[in-house]
């Protein structure tokens, strides 16, 4: 099978890319369905329809209706875990996580369509290649940021927590990053080559 072209490992790859976008704008949406849903528990928390152990652990109730709770009322049992210093930097970490791979895989498939149609040294190719790395980079800048705010977070207001984070270095990552910026600079270089030689014909 041809790597280039209609019908070729390239194309394969494309639709696999389709599949990838579709999948993380669900993703998006679960993720901003699940903040609006904490806020609601933060709101009813804030009014006393929700006791607060629901997010910090142990017995607790809901309830909803009549002052005295007689339409709905739901008795709990250490759910916990759920406190805000643990869920909002995990919600901004899937939101950078999310945000970042709609953006590598929205240029992977622009990058894509033009190797499926047998032009892959074209001017923008160099700039979908670029805009990739630098995605990458801020997201594995941002995974460093959002880690330490976490530690901090718990460190200051649930000290029961024992969290144990270790920030490794992901060497496959910025090995990645290194590799795409060279491959940015070759296809800049085979674009520049390519319009020089339209020129000269």
């Amino acid at each position: 099978m041809k790597a280039l072209g209609k019908g070729s490992i390239a194309s394969i790859v494309e639709i696999g890319l389709t599949i990838a976008w579709y999948v993380l704008w669900a993703a998006a949406i679960c993720l901003a369905v699940g903040a609006v849903g904490y806020a609601v528990v933060l709101v009813l928390i804030q009014n006393g329809t929700v006791d607060p152990a629901i997010l910090s652990g142990g017995e607790g109730h809901v309830r909803l209706g009549g002052g005295d709770g007689s339409s709905f009322h739901l008795t709990y049992n250490d759910p916990g875990g759920a406190t805000w210093p643990v869920v909002v930097p995990a919600l901004l970490i899937g939101g950078v996580a999310i945000t970042g791979s709609l953006i590598i895989v929205w240029r992977l498939r622009k990058l894509f369509d033009s190797f499926t149609s047998g032009e892959p040294f074209r001017r923008e190719n160099a700039q979908h290649l670029r805009a990739i790395w630098m995605t990458m980079l801020a997201i594995e800048v941002a995974r460093y940021l959002l880690l330490a705010l976490t530690a901090a977070l718990l460190a200051a207001f649930e000290p029961d927590i024992d969290a144990n984070f270790t920030f490794n270095l992901d060497l496959s990552t910025w090995g990645s990053i290194l590799i795409l910026i060279v491959l940015a600079e070759v296809f800049r270089e085979g674009a520049r080559l390519r319009e020089e030689q339209e020129l000269t014909i």
